[in-house]
């Protein structure tokens, strides 16, 4: 037993988790609030089967953070809560208001923050059974990939960055990469890249598929017209939330080492 002048190795171990626990629900807070308010800031438009339908906003920057700094638990969580407030912005803020036209957008980033997050180790523990979370985040990139194709085969180049995330995660499941928080220039965001990716796709995933089978947009749309805007769109989120999540990750080194589960 030891007393307040005098803390076991225990009791300093509770104290640790305890903190830590603490930092990433109040990150998931502010990583919410931040994805609902940049939903409003629009960077380019959305083209639907009869031309503009709206505007895509900021946040697919801010999607991918929920599972590398929150892990695949912490990060669907928190990535639904965002998506909650999504959708009540855009009852309200016009820029914001693609998600009501496409409304399975909402579940983009509670879907990014558990694929991504799975995708951190090639194990991660789940209710006390290890898995390998990148060969499952590259299941379900499968299928997305073979939903869009059966419909939209015509314009079959379109899921390209579907392809990217799942050679990415295949290389995960196979090397793990770890954030160095010492690394310098180039390569402190370049290790980071490999989840952006991941997380832009399936953040992405759910307004293609609300696309496809809920606006019923048709092949020529998607290959000629929407594909050179969103290879764009992805790239830029891709670098964006790479120097995003290389910063927080060197401020908070621990966030890394927590966002297991």
């Amino acid at each position: 037993m030891s007393t307040d002048g005098d803390m076991g190795p225990q009791d300093e171990m509770e104290l640790l988790t305890g903190v830590s626990e603490t930092k990433l629900h109040a990150v998931g807070m502010i990583l919410a609030a931040i994805y609902g308010v940049a939903s409003a800031i629009p960077i380019s438009a959305f083209f639907g089967s009869v031309g503009v339908s709206g505007s895509i906003g900021l946040s697919i920057c801010i999607a991918p953070l929920f599972g590398i700094l929150l892990g695949p638990k912490r990060g669907f969580a928190y990535g639904l809560v965002a998506g909650v407030i999504q959708a009540a912005l855009a009852t309200v803020i016009p820029s914001a208001a693609l998600a009501l036209a496409v409304p399975t957008m909402v579940l983009g980033p509670s879907v990014s923050g558990l694929f991504t997050g799975l995708a951190l180790r090639p194990w991660t523990t789940v209710a006390g059974k290890r898995i390998p979370g990148p060969s499952i985040t590259i299941i379900y990139l499968l299928l997305v990939i073979i939903l869009y194709e059966i419909p939209e085969y015509e314009a079959w180049w379109f899921p390209a960055v579907y392809f990217a995330a799942v050679i990415t995660a295949l290389l995960l499941q196979v090397k793990e990469v770890r954030f160095d928080p010492s690394a310098e220039g180039w390569k402190k965001y370049l290790q980071v890249v490999p989840f952006t990716i991941i997380g832009t796709a399936t953040d992405f995933s759910m307004m293609t598929l609300g696309a496809v089978y809920l606006m019923g947009i048709p092949a020529p749309v998607f290959g000629f017209v929407i594909f050179p805007f969103m290879l764009g769109e992805r790239i830029a989120a891709i670098v964006v939330s790479a120097i995003i999540a290389s910063v927080a990750l060197a401020a908070f080194s621990d966030l890394w080492t927590g966002t297991t589960e």
